[in-house]
Formats: structure tokens, sequence, C-alpha cells
């Protein structure tokens, strides 16, 4: 391994660290419903970069990298500058809070519902994702002619220590992984902050769009959507090109199912799923617009990887019907890292073994 990736791993697995303190500290206070989200967060993210790293050793023991070049060096510079930056951010939040400029409660959720517009700021956050999909398919190409370029004004020897390869998919993959782990890097970070220190949290504004189950021991929604989209990108990735496919297909599943749920269900849902806040309407309308959402970026995409045996149609439609079975169920853990883990492993096998 590379002094770099190493060094990254590292971090990384401290992070890992910190979550299952912060799941720890969940059980001391008998926060059973944030114990449950925050132990299947930290199970994820830190199994996830193992497993990652096993099957990049069982392709080539000679050359284990865990972000290859030049997305570790970009990486490491974005934590070497980002860490002091915000740490700067906390103690100035702190010397505010001695002083009495402002009041810790001031921008603490007042409801257990959230107005629907904060809801709608909410899920427009999670359209951001998206992006993966035109990294790992359009945008990456030009990314890597970029850094093509580049390498050229550099000596040569250089260029041969940090060989980007010619595989695109190879170079996307790696660079999908360094945009998504460097945006979890940094919620991480300010939610660590959140969590377990609220008095210095600098971005109080954002608890405003928090439900009130989410302002204290547990992980924020934003850190399991990340968590989510982290771990399946490092997971199924590496094999292509059927798993960045499915990985971008679930992602579009997860985001405009739950996403049309929610508002069909705030909206135009009378029928309540038992004891919950959910609706059937929700719940019918998110299957739909899953289902149309997982074919069209099939469909758009089919010529990376088209799916044999009608999976065109039978992908959608099995990830749309999980996605449902999901929401009736109404789990303990986050629906972002629910419906993203769970949708995108059933279809990636079943797109190996059955397509």
């Amino acid at each position: 391994m590379t002094p770099f990736s190493f060094i990254i791993v590292c971090f990384l697995y401290f992070f890992g660290l910190i979550l299952f303190y912060i799941t720890y500290l969940t059980k001391q206070r008998s926060e059973k419903r944030a114990f449950i989200n925050n132990l299947v967060n930290s199970i994820i993210f830190t199994s996830s970069i193992t497993i990652n790293l096993f099957i990049i050793y069982i392709r080539n023991p000679n050359k284990v990298r865990f972000i290859a070049f030049p997305f570790d060096i970009l990486m490491l510079l974005f934590i070497i500058f980002f860490i002091p930056l915000f740490s700067f951010l906390v103690i100035k939040e702190k010397r505010k809070i001695e002083n009495g400029k402002i009041t810790f409660e001031e921008f603490k959720s007042s409801s257990k519902v959230l107005p629907l517009k904060y809801d709608i700021y909410r899920k427009l956050t999670h359209l951001v994702v998206l992006g993966i999909i035109f990294f790992y398919f359009t945008l990456g190409f030009l990314v890597q002619n970029v850094f093509k370029y580049i390498s050229e004004l550099l000596p040569n020897f250089i260029v041969e220590m940090f060989d980007m390869g010619d595989d695109i998919m190879v170079f996307t993959q790696n660079l999908v992984v360094f945009l998504v782990g460097v945006s979890l890097i940094g919620l991480l970070t300010a939610d660590f902050i959140r969590i377990l220190k609220p008095k210095y949290y600098p971005l109080k504004p954002v608890n405003q769009i928090l439900k009130e189950k989410e302002l204290y021991m547990r992980l924020g929604p934003h850190i399991s959507m990340s968590i989510g989209c982290f771990s399946i990108i490092l997971l199924y990735g590496l094999i292509q090109p059927v798993g960045p496919l499915i990985i971008c297909t679930s992602m579009a599943m997860a985001i405009f199912g739950d996403t049309a749920s929610n508002l069909f269900g705030r909206t135009l849902g009378k029928r309540k799923i038992r004891d919950t806040d959910k609706t059937y309407e929700g719940l019918v309308a998110g299957v739909v617009i899953a289902f149309i959402s997982g074919f069209t970026v099939l469909l758009s995409l089919k010529k990376f990887y088209f799916p044999k045996n009608f999976g065109l149609f039978y992908l959608p439609l099995l990830g749309s019907i999980i996605l449902g079975f999901i929401d009736y169920l109404d789990l303990e853990i986050d629906d972002n890292l629910s419906y993203n883990f769970i949708l995108s492993t059933v279809l990636f096998f079943c797109s190996v073994l059955l397509f």
C-alpha cells in the first residue's frame, strides 16, 4: 500500500472509531432508535472500507491503492485544509457563546414534523447525489482528459510514479470515490461537533431542516445518505461496468422514490400506515416514481450495459417493490441509508446472477 493510501485509510478508520464511540454514547443514554441507526451506519462505513481493500488486494497484491493518483493527494490536501478551517469555525462559535452574542437554543427545531418547505429543502439536497451519475458516465471522461493533459507537462518520473492508467471506468471509479469521500469527511466532521459539542456547532441554522429525533445523538440524514452512497460505491463500483450502472440506478430510484413518497404523502395522503406519519398514497407514489426512475436510467445508459432476459424491466420493478416494502416497514434505520444500501445490494447480485 502506498503511503498516501495508508494515511487516508487510517484517517477513515479513525472516523469509524468516532462513529462507534457516538453509538456507544447513545447506548449509555438509552436512546434506542438513535443507537440502532448509528450502529448500522458505523458497521456499514467500516466494513465497506475493509471489503474494498480486500478486493483490491485480491486483484493486485503488489499494488494496493485505496484511491489512485491524483485523487489520494487531493484528498489529503482537503483533509489538511478543511480540518483546521472547521476547527477555527468551532473556536469562533465557542467565543460567541461565551461572550453571550448567541444562544444555544436559538436554532433548534421546535416541531416533530417539519414544515413542508423545510422538507422540500431536505429532498433537494439529495439531488446533488445524482451528480455521481454524470461523473461516472459523462463528466469523468472530461476530467480524465484534463489530468492527461496536465501529466504531459510533468516530468516523466512523476508520471511513472503516479500512473493513472488508461481504463476510463477505473479512473471514474477513483474520481467518484474521491468526490463522495471528501464530501463525507466534511459532513462527518461537522456532525461529530453537532453531536459531541452541540453548543459550539457553527452551522446551527442547519438544525432547522432536522427533525426533532435527529437533533441529539442520532446521526443526521445527510450522514446516512453519504455513508450509504460511499459504501455501495466502494463495494460494487469495482465490478465494472455493471457495478457503476447499478449504483446509479439504485441512487436514482432511492432519491426520486423517497422524494415522491414524502411529498405525495404529505400533500395528498389520507390513509396512515399503522401509527406512523407515512401514508399508503405516498407509498404507492414512491413505488411508481422509483420504477420510472430506474427504468429511465437503465435505458439511457444501455450502451454501457444492457441487462439480458428483460432485466431492463425486471430490475427497476424489483427495486421499486423493495423500496415500497422498506417504506412500509418504517425501520429504525434512516431511509437514506437503507434505501441505497439494500436496493443496490439486491439489484447488483440479481444483475450479476440472473441478467
